[in-house]
């Protein structure tokens, strides 16, 4: 190795600092990173005038709980590159210390199992249906239909709509979490939604079975916005889009796992109660990875400051109202289409395209699995380009994608399907870290919660209205076009609108004296 290449080396341009320098030997320390341990030494042997003989070694551990796998082999790809760029292509543009990159991870537990609970009542209402249905008739291609008007799609968007009622009990988790710490609020509330989820399995009736998920998706959607909450608050101001995207792709795999099991629905008419008595078992490791969080610092500095939440305050400060006003309706737009297109997409899937419950299973993993991809480049987009552009960009080819592939079949369902999602996809992480950033610490939680419910009219407009809509035309397309308006509007707003929170801290976006 010549002189030049030896003293680039030396450079401590990585992660580290220059920590001692004994006879021979360069020595470096992290000085920040996702690492729970690291270290780089170059020992330089047989030195000459312009030859040198060196080893180098790297001694690194991660700092991220579990999904250290997921991350161990592009970082050693990395290093073994020789860290010729300041951060890898897929790493954030802020990085990630000890603390946020743990707290990320054990966050990322919580979002699997989360995803599982949130999942479960859409992927399986039409087989819960079906044993509680009773008499059955066949059309002139064999397909099964339930005779008992008491689980047609009406009955069925009625269901989802007052499970979706249940945001009243989220509201108030998220409530306690700006009062009593995040922390405490998440491990308690995930534990609480697997045993109500396993208790799904035992219901004796679509009645019991929809309480039962009255509980555990209320819970659920509050644990979502808690787990943002504390995700934007802990990381870097230029990697908090980034660390949102980790989390809707760990949520994205656990709504897989339901997806991955959902064949057992078709053992017989009793068996999707299997899919439910799986997610009692997700309570341990959610409840463990809750306990394990550390204190928010953010939430522990406006306690001890004396600094108190009051609901009333998101309307009385003017900015407040405006941002609180603006993200409602926005919320509202987006789900008066998404919700309906989720919820009803495997009734489509099965009475208008014939897809039996491992079909439906083979076309959602294939079909929408690659939405990752989409999820994952919106947060690097989102934090080193922007959050408007993408956003609205995402929203409005996603939702026009998707749309279209309904009044498809064959090869184009699927090529649509996949389109639609993957840039559904790209807008997800900038949408999802404007509620969080856009208030300061003592409301941030509530006001996320109001947000919430004010989406959920859309869910509960846009599934009655559509689920009619299907049931009166027997097609999901048309009935869903009527409410692709929404997506549309939002992604004007979202140009026109919102304000650019890419690389300012939440202190500066809210007015609040800067947090060390």
């Amino acid at each position: 190795m010549g002189t030049d290449e030896l003293s680039a080396l030396r450079e401590p341009r990585d992660c580290a600092i220059l920590a001692e320098q004994p006879d021979g030997v360069d020595a470096y320390r992290l000085a920040e990173g996702p690492f729970r341990s690291y270290e780089r030494t170059i020992e330089v042997t047989n030195s000459g005038p312009d030859d040198h003989e060196v080893v180098e070694t790297i001694d690194w551990t991660l700092s991220i709980p579990l999904w250290w796998l997921v991350f161990w082999l592009p970082t050693w790809l990395w290093f073994r590159s020789g860290m010729k760029k300041d951060r890898p292509w897929w790493a954030p543009a802020g990085r990630l210390d000890t603390r946020s990159g743990t707290v990320v991870g054990l966050l990322a537990i919580i979002a699997v199992v989360n995803g599982y609970l949130g999942t479960v009542i859409g992927q399986t209402l039409t087989f819960a249906a079906d044993e509680f249905c009773g008499e059955f008739s066949f059309d002139a291609e064999g397909l099964r239909t339930c005779v008992d008007p008491g689980a047609d799609q009406s009955v069925r968007g009625n269901i989802f709509s007052i499970v979706r009622v249940a945001i009243l009990l989220s509201v108030g988790l998220t409530a306690l979490a700006d009062r009593k710490g995040r922390r405490r609020v998440l491990a308690g509330a995930v534990g609480i939604g697997c045993v109500a989820t396993a208790a799904g399995a035992l219901a004796p009736s679509l009645t019991v079975l929809t309480l039962t998920q009255i509980v555990a998706r209320g819970l659920a959607t509050g644990i979502g916005i808690v787990m943002l909450v504390l995700a934007t608050e802990e990381l870097p101001a230029r990697s908090r889009a980034y660390g949102v995207s980790l989390l809707i792709l760990a949520a994205g795999l656990g709504s897989g796992m339901v997806l991955w099991v959902l064949p057992l629905a078709d053992i017989a008419d009793w068996s999707w109660r299997l899919v439910y008595a799986l997610g009692g078992l997700f309570a341990v490791p959610a409840v463990w990875a809750g306990l394990k969080l550390p204190v928010g610092r953010r939430f522990a500095h406006n306690k001890a400051a004396g600094s108190t939440s009051s609901l009333g305050e998101l309307w009385n400060n003017r900015t407040l109202r405006n941002r609180l006003i603006l993200l409602s309706v926005s919320g509202l737009l987006a789900a008066v289409f998404s919700q309906p297109a989720s919820q009803l997409h495997n009734d489509f899937l099965r009475s208008e395209q014939g897809f039996s419950g491992t079909d439906i299973s083979i076309f959602t993993l294939t079909s929408s699995t690659p939405v990752g991809i989409g999820v994952f480049l919106g947060g690097l987009l989102a934090d080193r380009t922007g959050r408007r552009f993408t956003a609205a960009v995402g929203t409005v080819l996603g939702a026009s994608l998707f749309l279209a592939s309904l009044f498809t079949s064959g090869a184009p369902l699927w090529l649509l399907t996949l389109a639609g999602v993957v840039f559904g996809g790209i807008a997800v992480p900038a949408v999802g870290v404007y509620g969080p950033e856009l208030f300061p610490t003592r409301l941030r939680s509530t006001a996320n919660g109001v947000i919430r419910t004010t989406a959920v009219l859309g869910s509960v407009a846009g599934l009655q209205i559509v689920s009619r809509l299907y049931e009166r035309w027997d097609a999901l397309g048309p009935a869903l076009a009527v409410t692709l308006a929404g997506p549309l509007i939002l992604g004007v707003l979202f140009l026109v609108a919102y304000p650019e929170t890419a690389d300012r801290t939440l202190e500066s976006i809210n007015d609040e004296p800067e947090f060390a």
